[in-house]
């Protein structure tokens, strides 16, 4: 064989190892809060699932997923389409850091913040038809051909015509309001909103048929936060997303058999009693200082801070103005001593630099409290330190704590049926479903699962 007609044949090999055509879809479905014991543990609690149980059957799933630190919605979300941690990809809370409140509580929303590839992107530089409805950190996201975003600043009308404005390509949201009826803000977390999303999403597999889509549903965590895990009516709210799962997977399948269906969460849940108002004693410490209020009943208005508190709900990452300044360093050290020795205070731990760089969550930071389980970080900035809590049930714990796990389920032609995964690392989601997608993602550190039936 000649030389040029070897280097044809190699440049042919290596030009039809980046062809995705053979690949299944891969739909992706979060069910925000879902801890695997509710699968898992179905019958026990006489909870009527049948399409999450067919995973168990059907295919591979998982007895706990750790979560990256926090346990909460945005970190975890990216990770699971990055496989990387939040130090790495740049998601490292819910919402971003704010210390003089300006941003009014602002999320991670935009995809621009995103450090590091995504499924979407590794997919449609290989010509994959890209899709997601209400998945967090996609506001922009030019990788996503069909991107609904999730999104929300007021909760009202005017929420809903920005994200017209937000959607991709230009006037989708319009062409299939005018089909399907009005689309829901990313902040409305009731069954009807992920009735809606369900609708939406169906109705994009139908007409566009993605190779990769992603979508978010959230009633079971909203219920949770509401009334706390483990109860009737976090039960039903569980049942009624089944039935959208089974929709969800039918419109999938009908365009291809081979659809591989992942169902994959963010974390667990744990019942909550009392807010740890920490600011409070920062402001008390003189840490946070207050402008006096324009009004009796004003709210108060942070003038200036030497170190500030960042909210990953059950926990509290402790910023310092000025990283070099040793002093203030000290004194908030001796302040959370002087805190966690009180059992009434609710702080489990409390972690310097190093060990939350070893667990590469909120770079930049000093310390990280944990508060016991029941305790949350509250929001207010002045008042008594402990009130009731407006939560009753939460989730940011560190992710050893088992009430913490997430899930993992999935199936498809190419799944082992019945193959229990273990308890595993969070990590491992995203470059499991890059390979069945037949794309990489080269800053994922962990590997693939063994999830194949010739595995």
């Amino acid at each position: 064989m000649c030389r040029s007609f070897r280097g044809l044949l190699a440049l042919l090999a290596t030009f039809g190892c980046c062809m995705h055509a053979a690949a299944a879809p891969v739909i992706l479905i979060s069910i925000d809060g879902l801890h695997p014991g509710y699968v898992l543990e179905a019958e026990r609690h006489r909870l009527q699932v049948p399409h999450l149980r067919s995973f168990v059957s059907d295919g591979a799933y998982a007895t706990g997923v750790k979560a990256v630190v926090p346990t909460v919605t945005y970190p975890n979300h990216t990770t699971m389409v990055t496989g990387a941690s939040p130090a790495e990809h740049g998601i490292v809370s819910n919402t971003t850091f704010d210390p003089l409140g300006v941003n009014h509580e602002g999320w991670y929303w935009y995809a621009e913040d995103i450090r590091v590839d995504t499924l979407w992107k590794r997919a449609a530089q290989a010509q994959i038809v890209t899709a997601s409805v209400n998945w967090p950190v996609t506001v922009g996201d030019p990788h996503i051909r069909f991107l609904l975003p999730e999104f929300w600043r007021t909760s009202t009308p005017d929420d809903l015509k920005l994200m017209r404005a937000l959607t991709r390509p230009e006037g989708l949201m319009q062409r299939m309001e005018a089909k399907l009826g009005p689309f829901v803000d990313g902040y409305t977390d009731t069954v009807e909103s992920d009735r809606i999303r369900t609708r939406f999403a169906t109705a994009l597999l139908r007409e566009q048929k993605p190779g990769l889509m992603a979508i978010h549903l959230i009633a079971l965590d909203g219920i949770q936060h509401q009334l706390g895990p483990w109860v009737p009516d976090v039960f039903r709210t569980l049942e009624a997303i089944d039935g959208m799962i089974g929709d969800i997977a039918q419109a999938a399948l009908s365009n291809d058999p081979a659809t591989t269906i992942a169902i994959v969460s963010d974390h667990g849940f744990i019942a909550t009693h009392t807010a740890v108002n920490l600011r409070t004693a920062f402001a008390e410490a003189g840490f946070i200082r207050l402008k006096k209020p324009l009004a009796a009943h004003a709210a108060p208005i942070i003038e200036a801070w030497d170190a500030q508190v960042w909210s990953g709900a059950a926990v509290g990452a402790v910023v310092l103005r000025n990283p070099e300044d040793a002093a203030t360093r000290k004194r908030v050290a001796a302040l959370l001593d002087r805190l966690k020795a009180d059992p009434a205070n609710g702080i489990a731990r409390v972690l310097d630099a190093t060990e939350m760089k070893d667990m590469r969550a909120f770079p930049g930071t000093e310390f990280l409290i944990e508060f016991a389980p029941g305790f949350y970080l509250g929001t207010a900035v002045s008042g008594p330190l402990l009130t009731t809590a407006t939560s009753k049930g939460t989730h940011g714990y560190l992710p050893d704590c088992s009430e913490m796990y997430a899930s993992f389920f999935i199936k498809g032609r190419a799944i082992a049926k019945g193959r229990n995964l273990g308890v595993i690392d969070m990590r491992r989601v995203a470059p499991t479903l890059a390979r069945s997608l037949g794309v990489a993602l080269p800053q994922a550190r962990e590997p693939a699962l063994a999830i194949g039936d010739t595995e």
